[in-house]
């Protein structure tokens, strides 16, 4: 008799744990997802108060080093968290609301709106010597996936000191957070011209012309703001310091040591002042 009554409170049991599982299973992706930002995603924010929990996004930095954004009192927040104590290191309280419809220039006189839920910096994170830079990324988030069409890079986003400063752009590119004096070198898409912006520590406009001249394969050595020198190859290798703004050479003088080396020699330079 006791074997009888055990094998049906273990059947009963069985049948009551599966049905609780089958409860937990229903719960969808984007249940989940926002089950872990309700938590913060396990990281201890100091104040929790004000918040909006859709807007909750972590970004990475680096192994030991996590941001997280998000809306706070319609605001924006950043905190920056120890990624393997989960404490708070930092935060950032923006002073202006967030502005939740924005307009989006997407050229030859063509625009769209996004309604903004969420913000994140998914083109990386660059240490600078006030605080920090990243290209500010605009969400707008439903569910747990996002579409291209959920996701607008715009404005480049500065949080030094305590201080959080947008610079408005459209869709911008970080060249080179390390330019001359510790500015910022800026690429910034205009219908279907580049322009180059140099901009100061704290987010002010220092220098602006037409063209781009930093990439993999050409990234001059900044002596000033708007002038860079770098080795060129032409009918021979050339050493030249070019004016940005003018576009136009201040100097320019062959290198004849260089002279007969192979197209694909690997050149290392060093500018001595």
């Amino acid at each position: 008799m006791n074997r009888i009554f055990n094998v049906c409170m273990f059947v009963i049991c069985s049948l009551l744990l599966l049905s609780s599982c089958d409860k937990e299973l229903v719960k969808g992706p984007g249940e989940w997802e926002q089950e872990r930002r309700n938590n913060f995603y396990d990281y201890k924010v100091k104040n929790r108060e004000g918040f909006d929990m859709l807007s909750i996004t972590p970004c990475a930095y680096n192994e030991d080093t996590v941001f997280l954004t998000g809306i706070k009192n319609e605001k924006m927040w950043i905190g920056m968290f120890n990624n393997h104590t989960k404490e708070q290191l930092k935060e950032w309280n923006g002073t202006k609301t967030v502005e939740r419809t924005i307009k989006i220039d997407k050229g030859y006189g063509e625009t769209k709106l996004l309604n903004v839920t969420a913000f994140d910096f998914r083109s990386g994170i660059y240490k600078t010597n006030r605080g920090f830079i990243a290209v500010l990324s605009y969400l707008h988030r439903e569910n747990t996936f996002l579409t291209t069409s959920d996701v607008v890079s715009k404005d480049i986003f500065l949080f030094n000191g305590n201080e959080i400063i947008v610079y408005p752009l459209n869709y911008p590119t970080i060249a080179n957070p390390y330019w001359f004096q510790g500015s910022i070198f800026v690429l910034n898409m205009i219908e279907d011209c580049t322009y180059s912006i140099i901009l100061s520590p704290d987010g002010k406009k220092i220098a602006e012309w037409k063209g781009n001249f930093v990439n993999g394969d050409f990234n001059p050595v900044p002596i000033s703001y708007t002038e860079g020198i770098f080795i060129a190859r032409e009918s021979d290798f050339f050493i030249i310091r070019h004016n940005y703004q003018t576009g136009k050479d201040v100097w320019k003088t062959s290198i004849p040591s260089l002279k007969g080396v192979e197209d694909n020699a690997r050149i290392n330079s060093t500018i001595l002042a």
